[in-house]
């Protein structure tokens, strides 16, 4: 049974007989794939902490015939202080869910990135004074122009017109920004002001450290929240279960 090695994180998990967990991981060398971590439900287990969501590790895999199997591991990263907050917690939860839906079975493109935005995306987000929304939102858009789903927001979707930062529409449908007359054309359109549209059109593009320093409105938030949400959910043309959740905590908050 030949071995091999990758560098590993976990963003998915089930239960499988009475001991143990499918992972579902996702890999800078061989993109997302599926292993059998044996025994990872018992509390004596060397996978038990290792199975956990978001862990990130230096695994030995062994070639199975229908799913390989989780040999060795060695803990990278655990993102210890994100499981004791519920409202970054969520949030891991959903950047692992986005990376499961929007990537396909060992598909090595983009991988080595993707995998860089993710655990670069949790690392931001254990920072105390980090805005959670704010690195959602840059990790949703980075995600997404990664996989060429970028939604267009420097011209109308619609007339092809340049927009400029003021009132806007957004239509999740047709992909992207509405320019001021054409925000009321379209059935879909959601309404972003000119802080909103700046804060969409900076995201995809600016550093960690100036990212860490954006602090846009409520208001402005609750509407990028309002497209993105809408957006992502029909370009992976399914629910994303931990985004209802997300959706309720900000919703409570």
């Amino acid at each position: 049974m030949p071995n091999y090695t990758a560098t590993a994180l976990v963003i998915h998990r089930i239960n499988l007989a009475e001991n143990d967990r499918i992972l579902t991981l996702y890999t800078p060398e061989h993109g997302k794939f599926s292993v059998v971590a044996k025994g990872a439900r018992r509390p004596t287990s060397k996978f038990s902490g290792a199975s956990d969501l978001f862990m990130l590790f230096r695994a030995l895999l062994a070639t199975g015939k229908s799913l390989d199997i989780l040999s060795q591991c060695e803990i990278l990263q655990s993102y210890s202080s994100l499981r004791y907050d519920l409202q970054r917690l969520a949030r891991a939860t959903y950047f692992c869910e986005l990376l499961d839906r929007f990537t396909m079975e060992r598909d090595p493109v983009n991988s080595e990135s993707l995998f860089q935005l993710t655990t670069i995306a949790l690392t931001l987000l254990q920072e105390p004074h980090a805005n959670p929304d704010i690195i959602t939102h840059a990790f949703e858009l980075r995600l997404l122009a990664e996989q060429g789903y970028s939604p267009i927001s420097d011209a109308c979707v619609r007339c092809g017109e340049v927009v400029e930062r003021r009132q806007v529409g957004f239509s999740p449908s047709l992909g992207g920004v509405l320019c001021a007359s054409d925000r009321y054309r379209v059935e879909d359109a959601v309404s972003l002001s000119a802080e909103a549209l700046e804060v969409l059109q900076a995201l995809p593009e600016i550093d960690g450290e100036e990212l860490m320093g954006l602090q846009p409105s409520t208001k402005a938030m609750h509407e990028l929240d309002r497209a993105l949400r809408w957006y992502i959910k029909l370009r992976a043309e399914r629910d994303i279960k931990s985004a209802e959740f997300l959706d309720q905590l900000r919703a409570n908050r």
